[in-house]
């Protein structure tokens, strides 16, 4: 089982150990960590920048001369991309920086990728600005990225700020290898207390708030349990009114850190509460 650190710190707030710390202790407490993997592995001065004009490149077609501001001035990125214009807020690189990969998201270099200010067919360009596979993930995880070109962050991304946290790249993923008789932490819910008890944190579990209405759920289906020996009980719910939309941000990256891709609204709610509970089969009906 895979379960990103962010998602542990929603239930466990002042939890704040080393990745490796956790794991050790993890271990040791009888919920064995295979490995880790840090998201923001290689990723060095990545801020948020706004392009503020584009000139075409006067000496090659294919190249755009964009001058981007990064909060504390501005400064001059040669492009290629096709999908950037003025306005958008992008991921940048600035000079001295990292990132993971190339953009065509192959394999990873295992020390990133330096960033150096340099020219590009005479023209001076002090930075880069990032793909979604340059930056460690892809389009599965990351929905929103363009097939090709840099990725474009929210319209409320302030300038100058960290891109990586944005993203929500600042995590680690761990890896469980949960033993069957340790069923309680088959979810993040069990993780989760066990690593409160573990670093001796206080555990704030989630809040269950009734949203049900007057209608009687009868009128619509009947659910009968054949065996109560091996299910003694079995719930049904209906939501009505349903709209297909993306999930919100949170839901999306709390599932892409933990390495599942995120889909939509309904998928995605069904998938967050598996993987946070994993204690009860729910049949939900929606129309």
């Amino acid at each position: 089982m895979n379960t990103a650190l962010s998602w542990i710190k929603a239930y466990v707030p002042d939890l704040d150990p080393s990745a490796q710390e956790y794991t050790d202790a993890m271990t040791l407490s009888g919920t064995k960590v295979e490995g880790f993997e840090c998201l923001d592995k290689n990723l060095e001065k990545i801020v948020v920048g706004q392009i503020k004009k584009i000139d075409r490149h006067p000496d090659a077609d294919k190249l755009i001369i964009c001058q981007v501001d990064i909060g504390t001035e501005m400064i001059q990125i040669v492009t290629g991309a096709p999908n950037v214009k003025e306005g958008d807020k992008v991921p940048v690189v600035l000079d001295g920086g990292k990132v993971a990969g190339g953009h065509d998201g192959g394999p990873l270099p295992e020390d990133g990728i330096k960033i150096k200010k340099g020219k590009l067919r005479g023209i001076e360009s002090c930075g880069m600005m990032c793909s979604i596979e340059e930056l460690g993930s892809d389009r599965n995880m990351y929905p929103d990225a363009p097939e090709s070109g840099i990725y474009i962050l929210p319209e409320d991304a302030a300038v100058g700020a960290d891109a990586v946290e944005i993203l929500g790249l600042h995590d680690v993923v761990f890896e469980y290898e949960i033993t069957s008789n340790r069923v309680d932490c088959y979810s993040v819910l069990g993780v989760a207390r066990e690593a409160a008890a573990t670093f001796r944190k206080e555990f704030h579990p989630p809040v269950i708030k009734e949203t049900g209405n007057s209608e009687d759920i009868h009128d619509y289906l009947e659910v009968s349990v054949e065996n109560t020996e091996l299910c003694p009980r079995y719930c049904a719910r209906m939501v009505k009114n349903i709209k297909l939309a993306p999930s919100p941000e949170w839901m999306q990256r709390r599932l892409a850190a933990s390495g599942i891709r995120p889909i939509n609204n309904i998928v995605d709610i069904t998938t967050t509460l598996w993987k946070s509970t994993a204690s009860q089969c729910t049949l939900m009906i929606m129309i």
